[in-house]
């Protein structure tokens, strides 16, 4: 059986106004239930987003598979911030230029 440790937590009134509002509803008997399965939420969440699932062969091919078109605009693209750097290099000699 696990230990149970008595702990006490200031809350916002939101979050009073809530549990209240659990407890009215019926869906837990006490306070304690809506902590816990609060926490155990959370802790599900984080796990979930510290471990995501391994992506799928298509998720791989997706992202990593060479692409013609993409590979053409990033070149494109790639040539066109040297052609802009370079003319600001020749036009400012030095970086205090800028």
């Amino acid at each position: 059986m696990a230990h149970c440790w008595f702990m006490a937590f200031a809350l916002a009134k939101e979050n009073e106004a809530f549990i209240e509002r659990m407890l009215k509803l019926g869906r837990f008997n006490n306070q304690s239930e809506v902590v816990r399965e609060a926490l155990r939420r959370m802790e599900r969440e984080e796990s979930t987003y510290l471990n995501p699932p391994p992506l799928t062969q298509q998720q791989l091919r997706e992202i990593y598979e060479p692409n013609p078109r993409t590979d053409r605009q990033e070149r494109i693209a790639g040539r066109a911030s040297l052609k802009s750097i370079r003319r600001a290099a020749k036009k400012h000699r030095s970086i205090d230029d800028l």
